[in-house]
């Protein structure tokens, strides 16, 4: 961001970004902002090579790494995910997560 600011997410719409996977999601400098919430078992088919902040509000997610390995955050916890391994998230728990995630430079 290049000047102080507030992210209306709550001005955005729910859009389903895989099944059973949906974000509420803003731009602003080139950085993606979002909430972003699997629902339980829901996960990404695709490997992603872009950066991210993210922040677990509740539940558990899990991201694996193209290279063979995983992280996984529960709530309470944050991770960055980095362009040196690709990766895709997964919520392999009976219950929801919710994640605040800063994609950087998404776009």
């Amino acid at each position: 961001m290049t000047k102080t600011t507030v992210v209306p997410f709550d001005a955005e719409e729910w859009v389903e970004e895989n099944p059973g996977v949906r974000a509420q999601a803003r731009e602003d400098a080139g950085d993606r902002w979002a909430i972003v919430e699997y629902a339980a078992g829901a996960s990404r088919p695709d490997w992603c090579d872009v950066a991210h902040h993210i922040y677990v509000i509740s539940g558990e997610i899990e991201y694996d790494l193209k290279s063979g390995g995983k992280v996984v955050a529960r709530a309470g916890q944050g991770l960055f995910l980095g362009t040196d391994d690709e990766h895709r998230g997964a919520n392999r728990s009976s219950a929801p997560a919710r994640l605040v995630v800063i994609d950087l430079g998404a776009h």
